[in-house]
């Protein structure tokens, strides 16, 4: 008998009809291989932007896509070998049932309405073993599958392809009666679930638990990330059972999309530039610049090329190999930069200062001044200190850059009592410098831009290790790839 494939709400459906012919099987198949090239074509479309944005970008963690794409082309494969095959039609029928072509497109259409994504298809495990047990798999109690990691990692998307008929049938096996009054269900729908509900639960709303477990042992600046499900196959208002289960699942937490609440799938040529990773769409309005991000903006290396002389110190040296080859303003700074107004601490300024008088070259002196509207450029107008600015660079600037940097007290001593607890532990553990420059931009709600990337990495860890209290959060801290030294001046040794 032979049976035709057919997309119907987003799921496939096999049809029996005795008056199909082998024909309408191949057709069908090659429909599904057409879908799956198309997912294989817009994920290659996809690598290739995030491989270049990630050149330019310099980003700490690297989107992870492999398992994606290995998954994807896997997909293909299968279906290529089902067309390529001279199997029965009954054994044909059964392998195009059992592929995954519609939850790989539900999964690819979730991550087109999401941005800044990081990782597709990772475990997340909530006792962080030092090993993964060998044979061991995602949801069998120690991990949770996450199908897309989104929104710069704060979002984890759960992609739920399980059908009305399947649901009621494991509610039926766990021995749920629809029978009870709607009162006393409406409020055991909306109770928090703890573990011990957990064996209770059908496998979805287990998932949720797992989820929601995984997420608080994997926090993101001290909270943990929001888990979100998308149900492409339940519809939400239509039947009590649907409604009870996506209720439990908003008890662990999670925010539930049904099939009926779905947008259309955007095309990928609209979405694209939202799917790659931007530290920059999450900078505040004005921004706090510490001392490496100062004496960067100053450097000689930053604004010219520079010789390479034998006295000049190793590091040095090597950062002025590095700009020749990729130039930190034009390429990562300005653009983070934009027409921001910027702020600094008095202890930066200070400290920038103190190098400056040290080690600077007459150039980066200049730069420093314009840069604070000080010493001999403090009544330089707004349009000449540009004008200066530009002419000792061999960058552009771009639209709408503001100077001079104010500077503003840190009042360190009354910033931290504005702060979370956890700011106590942290500032145990900071100079009075960084804690000044951190702690300033913290309080005051503005993003800190740095490249001290062992100090911000020691604040996420304390932050991800002590917790946050609800509605407080941690500094936001922009992390410049790459740092610059002053050039130095004839004298300064290797």
């Amino acid at each position: 008998m032979a049976s035709t494939l057919t997309k119907n709400m987003g799921e496939l459906q096999l049809h029996e009809n005795n008056h199909e012919d082998q024909s309408d099987l191949q057709s069908t198949v090659n429909n599904l291989i057409k879908r799956c090239q198309t997912l294989c074509e817009e994920l290659e479309i996809y690598i290739a932007a995030v491989n270049s944005n990630e050149k330019l970008a310099k980003l700490e963690n690297p989107v992870e896509y492999r398992n994606l794409r290995n998954d994807f082309k896997s997909e293909l494969a299968f279906l290529k070998r089902i067309s390529l095959s001279d199997m029965s039609e009954e054994k044909a029928r059964h392998n195009i049932v059992s592929s995954n072509l519609v939850y790989y497109e539900a999964l690819w259409d979730a991550a087109k309405r999401s941005s800044g994504l990081l990782n597709f298809r990772r475990a997340f495990y909530w006792n962080h073993p030092r090993k993964v047990p060998k044979g061991s798999k995602p949801g069998s109690g120690k991990a949770a599958l996450v199908d897309v990691v989104a929104s710069d990692g704060i979002e984890w998307i759960r992609v739920a392809t399980l059908s009305e008929k399947r649901l009621l049938f494991d509610l039926a096996k766990q021995g749920w009666q629809n029978d009870s009054d709607d009162e006393d269900e409406e409020m055991a729908d909306a109770r928090p679930l703890d573990d011990d509900d957990e064996e209770d639960q059908v496998e979805i709303v287990r998932n949720a638990m797992e989820l929601a477990k995984a997420a608080r042992a994997n926090p993101i600046r001290g909270r943990p990330p929001k888990v979100h499900f998308v149900l492409t196959r339940l519809e939400a208002g239509k039947s009590k059972e649907v409604d009870m289960i996506i209720n439990k699942i908003r008890a662990t937490g999670a925010t539930v999309q049904a099939t009926n609440e779905l947008p259309p799938s955007p095309a990928l040529s609209e979405v694209l530039p939202n799917l790659l990773v931007d530290r920059s769409r999450r900078l505040s309005d004005t921004l706090n610049i510490d001392c490496t991000i100062l004496l960067a903006l100053i450097s000689d290396i930053s604004h010219r090329q520079c010789e390479i002389l034998d006295w000049y110190p190793r590091e040095v040296r090597e950062q002025i190999k590095e700009e020749s080859e990729e130039k930190l303003l034009p390429t990562h700074l300005y653009p983070a930069i934009g027409s921001h107004p910027m702020v600094c601490t008095e202890e930066a300024a200070a400290q920038m200062n103190l190098i400056v008088d040290t080690l600077a070259t007459d150039t980066e002196k200049t730069r420093a001044n314009l840069l604070l509207a000080q010493r001999d450029q403090e009544t330089t107008s707004p349009s000449e200190r540009l004008k200066k600015w530009t002419e000792s660079s061999d960058h552009s600037l771009p639209e709408g850059f503001q100077l001079p940097i104010r500077v503003h007290p840190s009042n360190i001593d009354q910033v931290v009592t504005r702060l979370p607890e956890v700011a106590d532990k942290i500032g145990a553990e900071l100079g009075a410098l960084n804690k000044a420059i951190f702690f300033f931009g913290w309080a005051e709600g503005i993003t800190t831009l740095s490249a001290n990337r062992m100090r911000a990495k020691q604040i996420d860890h304390i932050i991800n290790q002590h917790g946050i209290e609800e509605g407080k959060a941690g500094p936001h801290i922009w992390l410049c790839g790459e740092s610059r030294s002053l050039i130095a001046k004839h004298g300064r040794r290797k």
